[in-house]
């Protein structure tokens, strides 16, 4: 027995710096086009859309178009915020984690993971602040939260559990 499809004609992303719909439309093959409020998927048929080779694509396309917001976005905030912490973040990568939104490196390196486009940007910066105190302290101390509570207005715990809500499926909504 075949998955379900993933993406179908009801399928949407909305969130605030990642936005993607379907549109049928008379094309001889599926497309997607990235605009400045974000991705319309045009198809033919719901049935070419079911394919599973189809359905590989709209996910290799998202996530590219993702990787693209993200070092758009988010990289130069992570940067502007650094500065105006004085840190200094050697490198920043954008990877394709889904069980994880960031990490920093021993070295002064960030990874985040393209997926943090689909949070709300309150949670993106505590993402980015939480990385950027991982360049001062590199655990989950006391004195750890102590500096990520001083750049998240005291909030660092409550924005923590706020984050458990959220994973990568929860974020395509099916209607």
């Amino acid at each position: 027995m075949s998955r379900p499809p993933i993406y179908t004609p009801e399928t949407q992303i909305d969130a605030e710096d990642f936005h993607l719909r379907f549109e049928q439309k008379d094309v001889s093959f599926v497309r997607a086009e990235m605009d400045a409020t974000g991705i319309v998927c045009y198809y033919q048929s719901a049935d070419i859309l079911a394919d599973k080779d189809i359905q590989i694509w709209i996910t290799k396309t998202l996530e590219a178009f993702a990787r693209k917001r993200v070092k758009e976005r988010l990289v130069p905030r992570l940067l502007n915020m650094a500065a105006n912490r004085g840190l200094n973040v050697k490198a920043v990568r954008v990877s394709s984690a889904k069980g994880r939104w960031g990490s920093c490196s021993s070295k002064g390196s960030i990874n985040l993971s393209l997926y943090l486009v689909l949070l709300p940007r309150h949670l993106q910066d505590y993402v980015l602040q939480h990385e950027l105190t991982h360049l001062i302290e590199m655990n989950h101390s006391p004195r750890f939260w102590a500096r990520l509570d001083e750049v998240c207005g005291g909030k660092a715990k409550a924005l923590r559990k706020e984050m458990r809500r959220y994973n990568t499926s929860f974020l395509i909504q099916n209607n």
